[in-house]
């Protein structure tokens, strides 16, 4: 054997394809001097693809504002929403500059505005094509690349599908060639918050799935080894994957993709424009020489809304649609039927927890209920994660001070829309406050007002009670967080801590609790 570890056993070099901006298979071949006359064993890639799609939670997607809007807010740039922005730079968050700084001391006025549906859209990765292929160079790319540096330059490579182009030996001078963050720019990857979990999700699926098998070699780092994920992700309740399921599957490429969307809009309506967007993989793919029809779709919070939606008839349609078969959906954390939280968040704002951490997160977001309402009552897609028709009976409620309910919400003849959400002002466990809904003096043609914000409200809980029932039909698969620290609220309770409203006749308590309601 050639003592040379970059060939083979055969004295050849061993190569593999990779892939490339825009979805093509690529192998680089360097000229050499005419006397070199070693060969290449390269590995032929699979005809297949079958792309995964992940769809985000509310908020993890990155945004930009209309030019118009930039301009009334008197902002350097359209940066609406880039949340590792925040993450990343937590010492200007703190110091209350920059866009977190900006978000720390935005009135309610400027959150509305900032956060207009109508004036937002996703920050998507566009790129120079010279003769049909990629051109890392070319000036869209060089400005698409200055704005998606969530997803760092430095990104490691991650073998097969996602590498960076190397130069000819002693050619340091080649020029820009594709790198493995442009790689993962084109697959969507910095649409969405890269830093934390979301980035980390999608290196571990992007490595685990095609790495099933390496030159005839299957699962070669133990990704599948039986419970070597059962360790890292806790208990499952399905069954292990063997090694002849895996053998089966291997034959194949499943590059991840991330998919934003404005979390702002309807979910339906995201679901429309996901759709098309899968569309228009699944034909790249096919255009580029591949057999591929299928894909796998993943789901984070209010991104399983969406997924559900892309399935239904009236959004996606994507469950018999003739070109693009969706395998199956798991989704993580998906407020099925709403979430009581919502309704806390627009009264209260977002703090639910003790320290400076957690003040300055509600800070960014909302601190208070008119900073969120100014937010919430003004977009569809928040105000569908509000419980629906199908979510419990009773979820809020009013207790006495020994704890015995006085009144709750909706009852069994009842349902939240009428009975929380559209209550009068006067009323005061309605949803809606009328003087916080529009700070920003929108004129009712553009979204503004009180009479809107209804219609929102009844348009949301009608798109959550249509696809109460929409799941994938075979493969739906679903997890939750069963962490302490990060519970969730199922119900939302007021405490009367003065005994003197409470029924004598009905409630007696020998001590009441004190304390504030």
């Amino acid at each position: 054997m050639n003592e040379d570890k970059g060939l083979n056993e055969r004295g050849n070099y061993l190569g593999e394809f990779n892939q490339g901006v825009g979805g093509w298979a690529e192998y680089t071949v360097h000229m050499t001097e005419t006397s070199d006359t070693i060969r290449h064993d390269v590995t032929v890639p699979p005809g297949k693809v079958i792309p995964v799609i992940f769809l985000p939670g509310v908020m993890g997607s990155n945004l930009r504002m209309s030019k118009k809007r930039q301009d009334e807010l008197e902002r350097a740039d359209n940066r609406a929403w880039r949340p590792d922005d925040l993450v990343s730079s937590p010492l200007s968050v703190g110091a209350k500059v920059g866009l977190g700084g900006w978000f720390r001391k935005a009135s309610p006025a400027q959150r509305q505005l900032v956060f207009d549906p109508n004036e937002t859209e996703v920050e998507y990765y566009h790129y120079t094509e010279d003769k049909g292929r990629f051109d890392p160079e070319g000036k869209e790319t060089l400005a698409a690349d200055a704005r998606h540096r969530n997803v760092p330059d430095s990104l490691a490579p991650i073998p097969p599908l996602i590498r960076a182009q190397i130069p000819p030996p002693g050619r340091p001078d080649f020029g820009k060639l594709e790198s493995a963050a442009q790689v993962a720019r084109w697959r969507g990857w910095s649409e969405v918050l890269f830093a934390g979990a979301y980035g980390e999700m999608l290196k571990t699926a992007e490595r685990y799935l095609n790495n099933i098998s390496r030159n005839g070699q299957l699962d070669p780092y133990g990704c599948w080894k039986s419970g070597s994920y059962g360790s890292l992700f806790g208990p499952s309740s399905g069954l292990e994957v063997n090694m002849g399921e895996l053998k089966k599957i291997a034959a194949c490429w499943y590059p991840v993709h991330a998919m934003g969307y404005n979390y702002l809009k309807s979910n339906g309506d995201s679901a429309k424009a996901i759709a098309e967007r899968i569309k228009g993989l699944v034909r790249g793919y096919q255009q580029r020489g591949f057999k591929c029809s299928e894909v796998i779709v993943v789901t984070h919070s209010m991104g399983g809304l969406v997924g559900r939606a892309l399935l239904h008839p009236k959004y996606g349609k994507l469950l018999n649609d003739p070109a693009v078969k969706v395998l199956g959906m798991y989704h993580s954390a998906m407020p099925t039927l709403g979430a009581a939280a919502a309704y806390r968040r627009m009264r209260f704002g977002f703090q639910e927890k003790e320290g400076i951490k957690a003040e300055v997160f509600a800070e960014i977001i909302g601190i208070d209920g008119q900073h969120a309402t100014a937010i919430l009552a003004n977009a569809p897609a928040p105000l569908e994660l509000l419980p629906a028709t199908g979510y419990d009976k009773d979820w809020l409620k009013v207790v006495d001070g020994c704890g015995r309910t006085i009144r709750s919400w909706p009852q069994e003849n009842e349902n939240a829309l009428d009975s929380i959400y559209l209550q009068p002002q006067n009323n005061w466990w309605r949803l809606i406050n009328p003087n916080w809904v529009n700070p920003g003096n929108l004129k009712k043609q553009n979204g503004g007002g009180l009479a809107k914000v209804q219609e929102r409200l009844i348009s949301a809980n009608g798109f959550v009670n249509g696809i109460e029932t929409t799941f994938h039909p075979t493969h739906c698969y679903a997890s939750y967080c069963a962490s302490d620290e990060h519970k969730s609220y199922g119900n939302l309770t007021f405490k009367v801590m003065n005994p003197e409203v409470w029924t004598p006749a009905i409630f007696r308590c020998r001590q009441p609790i004190p304390g504030n309601s």
